[in-house]
C-alpha cells in the first residue's frame, strides 16, 4: 500500500507556488482562505498503481477534511436546534432513510411505474432497474468521500463532494450577505444553509465507487439528475419543513415563467418517492405550482448552486492535462489512461489539490509545467 504521513510544515501561499514550479519537495502546505491544506504525501512512481481507494483517500486527504469540517461548521450555525440537529444528522450519517420502502421484491417496480404514470420518467432512457441505486441497507460509503458529481463533471474526486458543498455554503452566505446588507432582505439564513448543505445529500447513494474507481453512471429523474430527485425524497421523508424542501428542490432551477413547473415536478416526483403526497404537505398546489409567494431562499441557494459553471469544465480540462501528464511523465499506456491505473491517478491528485487548482494553473505562464511539477510533488517518478 501507499503511505501516508501527516504534515505539520505550513508555508504560504506564495511560496507554494513557488516550490510546484521548481525541484519536487515531499510535500506542500496551501493557504487558501479560511483553510489550509497538505498537498499529500510523496509516493513513488512503482506505487502509483496501489494508491489508495476512494474512501480511505478522501479520509485522509486534508482539502476534503477541512472542507467537511467546514460544512459541519455552517452547519452548526443554524440557529434553529430541530433544524440544525435534523441537517447535521444527514451531514454525520446521509443513509438514505426512504430507501426502507424498497426492499421488497416488486416495490421498486411500483415505484417506477407510478413515476411513469405522472410523467416523470423518461422510459426509454431509464429502466426499473436503473431508478435506485444500488443498495442492501447500509450506505458505501461517508458524506466526505463521494464526487461532487458524475466521473466527467465538476469536482469528480474522492471528497469532491465535501470541495463543493463547502464552496456553495461560502457563496451562499455571500449572496444571503449582500442581499442583507445592500437591500435589508427579510430572509432566513437558516433556509439557506439546510437547504444549500442538503441539496446534494443522495450522491453518496448514486455515485458510489466502483472497483475501477471511477464512480456509477447517473439516471435522470424529472429531467434532472437523479441525486437531486432522491435529496429531496430524503427530506421529504425525514420532514423537514415545506420552506427548507422547496428551497432545496430550488437548486437545479428557479421557479419563474414555465421553470415553476419544472419545479413542482422535482417535488412531485420526490414525494411519490418518499410515499408521501405533495399536494398534501404543502409542497405543490394542484395547479402544478409552488406555493406562492415564491420566497428569495430558493433562488439565492440556486444561485450558491452555480459552482458547477466554473468547476465542471476546469474538471473536464485538467483531467485531459492530467492524462497527458499520466503519458508523458509516467509511461501510462493508452489502455491503462481508459482504466483503474488512471482513475486512481487522477482521484489521488484531485483529492490533494481538487481539479479547481489544477486548472487554475492552467491558465498562467509556463502553466502546464507547474502542474507537471504539482504532480511530482505528490507522486515522484
Amino acid at each position: 500500500g501507499v503511505k501516508m504521513t501527516n504534515l505539520n510544515e505550513k508555508i504560504s501561499r506564495r511560496k507554494f507556488l513557488q516550490l510546484t514550479a521548481g525541484a519536487a519537495i515531499g510535500a506542500a502546505m496551501l493557504n487558501v482562505p479560511g483553510m489550509t491544506f497538505a498537498a499529500g504525501a510523496k509516493v513513488k512512481a512503482a506505487n502509483y498503481n496501489k494508491l489508495p481507494d476512494a474512501v480511505p483517500l478522501a479520509k485522509d486527504a486534508e482539502l476534503v477534511q477541512l472542507s467537511y469540517k467546514k460544512i459541519q461548521d455552517a452547519v452548526s450555525s443554524i440557529k434553529d436546534s430541530t433544524l440544525r440537529s435534523m441537517t447535521a444528522e444527514i451531514i454525520n450519517n446521509p443513509n438514505p432513510a426512504f430507501m426502507e420502502n424498497y426492499q421488497l421484491p416488486g416495490s421498486k417496480r411500483a415505484l417506477y411505474n407510478k413515476l411513469a404514470a405522472a410523467g416523470l420518467l423518461d422510459t426509454s432512457k431509464i429502466s426499473a432497474e436503473q431508478l435506485l441505486p444500488p443498495y442492501s441497507g447500509k450506505l458505501p460509503q461517508p458524506f466526505y468521500s463521494a464526487p461532487g458529481s458524475g466521473y466527467a463533471s465538476h469536482h469528480a474526486y474522492p471528497g469532491g463532494l465535501a470541495t463543493h458543498t463547502a464552496a456553495n455554503l461560502c457563496i451562499s452566505e455571500g449572496i444571503y450577505n449582500t442581499y442583507k446588507d445592500i437591500f435589508n432582505s427579510d430572509i432566513s439564513r437558516d433556509i439557506i444553509i439546510s437547504a444549500q448543505a442538503l441539496h446534494d445529500l443522495a450522491k453518496p447513494l448514486v455515485f458510489q465507487w466502483q472497483k475501477d474507481q471511477a464512480s456509477l453512471p447517473e439516471y435522470t429523474i424529472a429531467a434532472t439528475g437523479a441525486h437531486h430527485i432522491l435529496s429531496i425524497a430524503e427530506v421529504i421523508y425525514r420532514g423537514f419543513p415545506v420552506e427548507e424542501i422547496v428551497a432545496q428542490a430550488c437548486a437545479h432551477t428557479i421557479p419563474t415563467g414555465k421553470d415553476e413547473q419544472v419545479v413542482a415536478g422535482y417535488l412531485k416526483a420526490a414525494a411519490i418517492i418518499a410515499g408521501k403526497d405533495a399536494v398534501k404537505l404543502g409542497l405543490v398546489n394542484s395547479d402544478n405550482t409552488i406555493p406562492t409567494p415564491h420566497k428569495q431562499e430558493g433562488y439565492i441557494v440556486s444561485l450558491g448552486d452555480h459552482d458547477f459553471v466554473l468547476s465542471s469544465p476546469a474538471c473536464q480540462k485538467s483531467v485531459a492535462i492530467l492524462k497527458q501528464i499520466a503519458a508523458k511523465d509516467y509511461g501510462m499506456t493508452k489502455a491503462e489512461l481508459e482504466g483503474e491505473h488512471f482513475n486512481r491517478f487522477r482521484n489521488y491528485i484531485g483529492a490533494q489539490y481538487s481539479m479547481m487548482y489544477i486548472d487554475s494553473l492552467a491558465s498562467t505562464k509556463n502553466g502546464m509545467e507547474r502542474i507537471r511539477q504539482a504532480v511530482k510533488n505528490v507522486i515522484v517518478k
